[in-house]
C-alpha cells in the first residue's frame, strides 16, 4: 500500500505564542502515529505566523481525520486545517 503525504496548517491558541515550543509538543505527540517531515512557521499577515506541518501516512482511510484530532488535542493548538495531498 501507497503512503501518502499530507500538508495541515496549524494556528496557535494564541498568537504571542512561541511556536519553537508548539513545534515541539506536535512532533512529541504525533511521532508515534505518522512521520513528521517537516513542521515551518510561515506569515499570514499582520505579524500573525502559522505553522505549515507536512506529515507521512498510509493510504488508508480516516488518516487525515486521526491527524487533524491528533494535533488539535495538543495544547496550545488553536486551529488544525488540512491543506494538500499527494501520492509519496
Amino acid at each position: 500500500m501507497a503512503d501518502v503525504a499530507m500538508t495541515f496548517s496549524v494556528l496557535p491558541e494564541d498568537p504571542s505564542m512561541d511556536l519553537e515550543v508548539l513545534k515541539k509538543k506536535l512532533r512529541n505527540d504525533l511521532e508515534s502515529k505518522c512521520k513528521i517531515v517537516e513542521i515551518s512557521v510561515q506569515e499570514i499577515a499582520f505579524g500573525l505566523k502559522k505553522l505549515k506541518m507536512v506529515v507521512i501516512v498510509k493510504d488508508e482511510d480516516g488518516q487525515q481525520d486521526m491527524v487533524e484530532e491528533l494535533a488539535s488535542k495538543v495544547n496550545g493548538v488553536g486551529q488544525v486545517d488540512f491543506e494538500d495531498s499527494s501520492l509519496v
